[in-house]
C-alpha cells in the first residue's frame, strides 16, 4: 500500500468538509468573519485526522493488523480489537458531536463518555501489544 492510498482518508475528509465550507461557516460560526474560515479549516483537519483514525481502525480489525514505529506491527486479534474499538471510537464521537449540535445534552454526554472509554480502551490494548508487535519486511529495507 502506498502513501498516497494510505493517507487518501485524510485528505477526502478535509476535502469533504470544505466542499461543504459555506454550511459549515454557517454552523460553527454564525456571525461570520476570518474566524469563521479559520473554524472551517480547523474542522477540516479534524475531521480528515477523524476519517484517517477510522481507516486505521478498519485496517485493525478486518485485516488484523496496526502499524507500530520502526517497522513493526501488530497482529491477530490484539490488532482486531484495537481495531473494533477505534471504529467505535469514530462512531460514537460523531455520534456525540450530532447530538450536542442538537442540544440533546444528556445524551451527548453519556455517548460522549463511551467514546472517550472507547478510545482509551483502544489506546491500552495498543500500548499493551507494543512489545509483542513484529518486525515487518526487515530483510528487504534497504539500510538494515
Amino acid at each position: 500500500m502506498g502513501r498516497w492510498s494510505y493517507y487518501s482518508p485524510l485528505l477526502i475528509g478535509a476535502l469533504l468538509v470544505l466542499s461543504l465550507a459555506d454550511q459549515v461557516r454557517q454552523q460553527i460560526a454564525p456571525a461570520g468573519g476570518p474566524l469563521g474560515w479559520l473554524a472551517v479549516w480547523a474542522a477540516a483537519v479534524a475531521f480528515g485526522v477523524h476519517c484517517q483514525v477510522l481507516m486505521v481502525g478498519a485496517q485493525g480489525a478486518f485485516a488484523q493488523v496496526l502499524p507500530v514505529p520502526r517497522g513493526r506491527s501488530i497482529r491477530g486479534s490484539a490488532a482486531a480489537a484495537a481495531g473494533w474499538l477505534l471504529i467505535a471510537w469514530c462512531v460514537l464521537a460523531m455520534a456525540t458531536l450530532l447530538l450536542g449540535m442538537e442540544a440533546v445534552t444528556p445524551a451527548a454526554w453519556t455517548v460522549g463518555i463511551a467514546a472517550l472509554a472507547a478510545l482509551l480502551g483502544a489506546g491500552l490494548v495498543y500500548a499493551w501489544n507494543i512489545p509483542a508487535a513484529v518486525e515487518d519486511f526487515g530483510a528487504e529495507r534497504p539500510g538494515r
